[in-house]
């Protein structure tokens, strides 16, 4: 990043440098009671309404390691701000996972709520995009031929599944890994209804927007 340096050497850095560096780098204004882990993992939690199934994907979502995360989750459900319940998961099959999700109705959260959205976290790692579909959503293609899994030849029948089947963990992966012209060509899709035709146009715009 170019930055203008004045005469005695003091670097000034412009808003929109500024602005740049927080979103690559985060931001952790001090939270009451809280550790500067803590704090991302809580702040990462809160912005994940379904939860988080995994310490693992929690310390991904802060920006974190995996044995921070876990300790910082412990404390958080200590502290009554987060809850953590066994489910059952479609991921291929059934699995049991626990569940980690902000009590947000509580008056532990409502009392660090204002100071937790000042919580930027650091922009996540760029992941390539998948070459196939995924293990934990293969119940949403139960009955589709193996080829039709790989995303370089089967991106528009991908999509139009994912619009139809209108599962919020496959529309997730979906928008992360399919190009444009594939929710285009599930926009398409005869039958479909107007809240899926809508949803498919907006992800292929999406799908084309810088990062």
């Amino acid at each position: 990043m170019p930055v203008e340096r004045d005469a005695s050497g003091v670097f000034h850095l412009t808003e929109r440098q500024v602005g740049e560096l927080a979103r690559e780098l985060g931001v952790t204004p001090s939270v009451p009671g809280m550790s500067r882990t803590d704090a991302q993992v809580l702040a990462a939690l809160a912005r994940s309404p379904r939860g988080v199934s995994s310490a693992r994907e929690a310390a991904r979502r802060a920006g974190v390691s995996p044995t921070a995360a876990g300790r910082a989750l412990a404390r958080l459900t200590a502290w009554g701000l987060i809850t953590q319940t066994p489910m059952m998961l479609a991921r291929g099959h059934a699995t049991e996972v626990t569940v980690y999700r902000v009590r947000f109705g509580s008056a532990e959260w409502l009392a660090l709520a204002p100071a937790v959205a000042k919580v930027r976290i650091p922009a996540l790692d760029a992941r390539p995009r998948a070459k196939r579909v995924p293990p934990h959503l293969l119940h949403l293609f139960w009955n589709t031929a193996p080829a039709q899994l790989d995303v370089a030849t089967s991106a528009p029948y991908i999509a139009r599944r994912l619009v139809t089947a209108f599962d919020p963990d496959g529309l997730a992966w979906g928008t992360a890994n399919l190009p444009a012209s594939a929710w285009e060509h599930a926009a398409a899709t005869r039958g479909l209804d107007p809240a899926r035709r809508a949803l498919a146009r907006n992800l292929a715009r999406y799908a084309d927007a810088p990062v």
